[in-house]
C-alpha cells in the first residue's frame, strides 16, 4: 500500500515525460501529431548531450 505523506509530496513523482509533453502541446496549441516529433527530438538531444559528457570526461581523463 502506498502512503504519501504531506512533508514528502515534492518527492513523489509527477506524469511521465510523455504525459508532459501533451499538457505543453495543449498548452501551447501545437498539434496531436507532432508531440512524438518532440518526444524524439528530445531523445535525439539528450543521447547528443550523453555522448558530449562523456566525451569530455574522456578528454579529461587522457590529459592527466
Amino acid at each position: 500500500m502506498d502512503v504519501f505523506l504531506p512533508v514528502y509530496q515534492e518527492l513523489h513523482p509527477g506524469p511521465k515525460f510523455a504525459a508532459r509533453i501533451k499538457q505543453w502541446s495543449q498548452a501551447f496549441f501545437i498539434p496531436e501529431d507532432a508531440a512524438p516529433f518532440i518526444l524524439e527530438v528530445a531523445k535525439f538531444l539528450g543521447i547528443l548531450a550523453l555522448i558530449l559528457v562523456s566525451a569530455l570526461i574522456l578528454l579529461m581523463v587522457s590529459s592527466q
